[in-house]
């Protein structure tokens, strides 16, 4: 028999798989091994806020409040009022400082190594001390489950992963889907926060009267917001429910709810 050599087929080094189908695959394969990674890097997060203690978390960030300018009296009083708060939290392991930030926007939120950040715009809107209090406890109580670090691992690993994803012209975007996430793993964390701060109030003044007060005035969450109130919806969702359940909490504990409430007497 006689060997007769012949030329390679043409499409020797093509896939006989179609390119879209080719690149969905190499798409949905992408999506689930980073998937994975997050989910991965979600349940670290969980397990290591449990035990990474306070003092570590006050030293790494010890010195970002400093940067916020000189404490004055205003603050002080502020001050003064969350450290009679959290004297009622026998467990307290931070060192709870206080930084006032000159924004209209009604807000107020815990951040890492103990610091509770709180706008001028609340402060003005706050009609007594125990409506205030209220509000100061609920952060308290953010930092008691320390949903405060769960958001910020949180957000960083959602960062990391979008910026490997995505070009690099897209350069907002990642701040914002990190934005979101630490608001909606919040959100979460709300219920907790509140009932633990509503019996900081109650061990403070005897009753609960006043905690509802600045919920009750502003409008529902699901209204038209202006500006202002939207920076305290997104981190704080205000809505029937959430004020219900307050109101549920302080009967099934018997707490007052109608007294006498203390004058907000804040040092210019």
């Amino acid at each position: 028999m006689k060997f007769e050599p012949r030329l390679p087929r043409d499409d020797v080094n093509v896939s006989r798989t179609h390119p879209l189908r080719e690149a969905a695959q190499l798409v949905a394969g992408a999506t689930l091994l980073t998937g994975a990674v997050v989910v991965a890097a979600f349940l670290t997060v969980e397990l290591g806020v449990r035990f990474l203690p306070a003092s570590w978390e006050q030293r790494v960030f010890s010195g970002w409040l400093d940067e916020l300018g000189e404490a004055d009296a205003r603050t002080a009083s502020v001050q003064d009022l969350v450290d009679r708060l959290a004297a009622h939290w026998g467990e307290n392991p931070y060192d709870l400082r206080v930084a006032i930030l000159e924004d209209e926007a009604p807000n107020a939120f815990a951040a890492p190594g103990g610091s509770i950040l709180v706008t001028s715009g609340l402060l003005d809107a706050a009609e007594s001390e125990n409506e205030l209090a209220f509000v100061l406890s609920h952060e308290v109580g953010h930092f008691r489950g320390r949903d405060h670090l769960r958001a910020l691992g949180r957000g960083l690993v959602l960062q990391v992963a979008v910026q490997a994803a995505i070009a690099s012209s897209a350069a907002n975007l990642p701040a914002l889907v990190t934005d979101l996430a630490s608001r909606s793993f919040g959100r979460d964390q709300e219920q907790s926060a509140d009932a633990f701060g509503l019996g900081l109030v109650q061990a403070e003044y005897g009753h609960v009267s006043g905690a509802e007060d600045f919920f009750e005035r502003l409008p529902d969450a699901r209204a038209d917001l202006g500006d202002d109130l939207g920076a305290w919806f997104a981190t704080h969702p205000v809505t029937e429910g959430r004020i219900e359940e307050l109101s549920n909490l302080t009967r099934r504990n018997g707490w007052q709810d109608e007294a006498e409430l203390r004058p907000l007497q804040l040092s210019p």
